[in-house]
């Protein structure tokens, strides 16, 4: 190698070239330290101009330090273990971490970490190289919390959506039920009062049939006495009197039966109760089972304590709707035969319904998911998912209540409800 005749041109020269090379490392955007790391704590030897404009920290303030002083009392971050693992094993690193300014704000700091290495293949500095990455990282997490208030909104409108679809549903049953109730009611009426008729009808026919038998069997002759004993026997006329007795008796019943689930059909559509109004819990629960006696039928035993129940102000059409989901759910995880105890009782400000059956129970992964719109254990094409959640939605947001369950798997479930008393629109 050939070396400059002038040693004064060679100093020159490496005092212009050490002064370029600060220049450049002044003029970078980044911050540039080097720490030596032949000392105790490995301090910093070595900032740049923009280490001073990033920081706010002078080099009087700065060399001779860890640059973990930057980091103030934040010293709890993930990101700092792969820092000091790549430190102790002499590797690259590179890591966004929080640091600290001179006047205390926050500034995201992408540090990217390098040993230089001697002859000897020795580590004796790390060069770091800081970027501010604030506004970047900014940036990033407003986009992740646009993000969430987004897929938060999505939740709410699928929810609305859920509900309208569920409300438009409601409605049009409540409809249905209310038109198909009134449209029986008129020819009930009407076949109840002719088997009224029937009845005094058939009583002055078997009073006066009597009345002739008696007068026969009083002033007729031998002949007309045996002649009409022989047409009762063979008409059976005892047999069919009684007989038309019990079946008029036992149709009226029916009628009954049937004027009641009539009245049950008009109470549970509640169309001309849509709004908030004070109504009686124990009616509304009675009239829901009677809709819901096809899926409890003779297997499910229903044990009511109703009595103490006060009336609460409350949308009773939509509260009918909470009870016959959880009525068909439970009557639905009965296998074969099992018990319903519904209670009810005053709690002060509000009232607490107790529904407690002893089906199959449910396991604390579908508990966690029960409200969730759409979330179904029912196979495919059995149910939407929706009734248990819609549930939720008007206990907790129309009645500003709560419905809470607890279930145990091969035991039963108990869903409790607390509905304030005096419910303000």
């Amino acid at each position: 190698m050939d070396y400059p005749n002038n040693p004064n041109e060679t100093a020159e020269q490496l005092a212009a070239e050490l002064l370029l090379h600060d220049r450049a490392m002044g003029a970078s955007s980044c911050g540039i330290t080097i720490a030596d790391a032949s000392l105790p704590d490995v301090p910093l030897i070595y900032i740049n101009e923009s280490f001073t404009r990033i920081t706010g920290y002078t080099p009087a303030e700065t060399l001779g330090r860890n640059c973990r002083f930057l980091q103030n009392d934040d010293r709890d971050q993930p990101e700092l273990a792969p820092l000091r693992a790549a430190i102790k094993a002499g590797t690259n690193c590179t890591v966004v971490i929080r640091n600290y300014r001179k006047d205390g704000t926050l500034f995201w700091n992408e540090l990217f970490t390098s040993p230089v290495l001697n002859s000897e293949g020795r580590i004796t500095h790390f060069v770091g190289i800081q970027t501010d990455v604030t506004e970047r990282i900014r940036a990033q997490q407003e986009l992740i919390a646009r993000k969430l208030e987004l897929e938060s909104t999505l939740a709410e409108l699928r929810d609305t959506q859920a509900m309208l679809i569920h409300s438009e549903k409601m409605n049009a049953l409540g409809q249905l039920v209310a038109g198909v109730a009134h449209e029986i009611n008129n020819p009930i009426s009407f076949i109840n009062s002719n088997i009224y008729s029937l009845k005094t009808t058939i009583d002055e026919i078997t009073g006066a049939y009597n009345a002739l038998d008696d007068l026969i069997a009083s002033t007729g002759t031998a002949d007309q006495q045996t002649a009409a004993r022989v047409i009762r026997t063979q008409a059976d006329l005892d047999y069919l009197i009684s007989d038309v007795g019990d079946l008029i008796t036992s149709s009226l019943n029916g009628l009954s039966r049937v004027k009641k689930i009539v009245d049950a059909l008009r109470a549970f559509s509640h169309l001309d109760e849509a709004e908030l109004k004070i109504t009686d819990l124990r009616a509304d629960i009675l009239s829901t089972l009677e809709i819901a006696r096809v899926e409890l039928k003779d297997r499910v035993r229903l044990v009511l304590d109703l009595d103490n129940l006060p009336p609460i102000k409350a949308y009773p059409a939509e509260l009918n709707q909470v009870f016959l989901n959880i009525i068909v759910n439970a009557a639905q995880a009965i296998e074969g035969t099992g018990t319903l105890t519904i209670r009810g009782y005053d709690a002060g400000d509000h009232v607490v319904l107790e529904f407690s059956d002893t089906g199959s129970g449910m396991s604390p992964d579908v508990i966690a998911h029960i409200f969730n719109p759409f979330f179904t254990t029912k196979p495919v094409g059995s149910g939407t998912g929706l009734g248990l959640a819609i549930a939720h939605k008007i206990i907790t947001g129309r009645h500003k209540g709560s419905i809470h369950v607890d279930s145990t798997p091969g035991i039963g479930t108990i869903f409790t409800i607390r509905l304030p008393k005096d419910l303000h629109a």
